[in-house]
């Protein structure tokens, strides 16, 4: 039977990482109950319901998730407001303060809706446990950016201590997946802001490692933004740059950089971010097919998982 650790993330933490077992009944309290609760340690044997003032909670600074955008949290606030924040935030005790674990952008949206308390699932979660969480969830219910994803396989790499193969087992990636976006971090700050805006895909920005020069590296991905060159015509402008460097014939390379449409290069690479697994598309006239990489059993699962979703 496929371990689907992706999806049992998610589950480990809402059943208090017990597995198949129930959870214990958690303790629900009323709104006095709730508020003075917030500062004493947790009572021990089992999970607490609580109403904890907005005010009492903090963002994890595990949170992969840098940027929410603003009509994102509007839309969710003007569903608060009719219907309620139906499912409590997971949070864990601090000090005196309520640490988020998973919830961060319902919280903020009930702020926006006015809300002055919120349902709070209260849990012993550590360090460790709650940088997991925080990516684990964003990548099963928010798509994070390349970049954004790439800093909290770090975060996480430091939390555990562990190698990149440790750090996919407990996301139920690739190793070669987590590994790509890590190299990511090694491009210069300003191109990783394209890359976290969006004016730069992953493929761009892979490609872009090979020069590994920063100097040349800021200076061909502003050519690539300003060209709008695909992926495949940015690959061609590498190859004639390092060829350049060789002291070889330049422009050799950039022979047939339009053979595909653009708009296919970019199809393939909207693919390839979004599965996270190299991705080709074969386009014909009477047909075409759109061919999908994945290694073992377990990626398999993943892929289809995700696109039956």
């Amino acid at each position: 039977m496929v371990d689907r650790r992706l999806g049992r993330g998610l589950d480990f933490f809402l059943s208090g990482g017990r597995g198949n077992t129930p959870p214990a009944q958690p303790a629900v309290r009323n709104d006095a109950q709730a508020v003075a609760a917030v500062g004493p340690p947790a009572p021990t044997g089992g999970d607490e319901v609580i109403l904890a003032a907005v005010e009492q909670l903090r963002p994890s600074p595990y949170q992969p998730r840098k940027h929410i955008a603003e009509a994102e949290l509007k839309e969710l606030a003007a569903s608060i407001q009719q219907s309620g924040v139906l499912q409590p935030v997971l949070a864990r005790r601090v000090g005196d303060k309520l640490e988020l674990v998973a919830g961060e952008r319902r919280w903020r949206a009930a702020q926006m809706a006015g809300l002055k308390q919120i349902p709070v699932l209260v849990r012993t979660v550590t360090d460790q446990d709650s940088a997991v969480f925080g990516l684990v969830e964003n990548l099963q219910r928010e798509d994070l950016n390349a970049i954004e994803k790439a800093q909290g396989f770090r975060l996480l790499q430091q939390q555990l201590a562990t190698t990149q193969e440790e750090v996919a087992a407990r996301v139920g990636l690739d190793r070669s997946t987590v590994a790509n976006f890590l190299r990511l971090l090694d491009l210069p700050p300003a191109v990783q802001e394209h890359v976290s805006r969006g004016t730069l895909s992953m493929g761009h920005a892979r490609t872009l490692l090979a020069l590994g020069d920063a100097e040349t590296v800021v200076a061909i991905a502003d050519e690539a933004i300003r060209l709008s060159l695909s992926v495949r015509a940015l690959e061609a402008k590498v190859k004639e740059v390092l060829e350049a460097s060789k002291g070889q014939p330049a422009g050799k390379a950039a022979k047939g950089a339009k053979t595909r449409p653009v708009w296919l290069n970019e199809l393939e690479e909207s693919l390839v971010e979004s599965l996270g697994t190299p991705v080709s598309i074969r386009y014909g006239r009477k047909r075409s097919q759109i061919v999908i990489d994945c290694n073992g059993r377990e990626e398999f699962e993943r892929l289809f998982q995700r696109l039956k979703g």
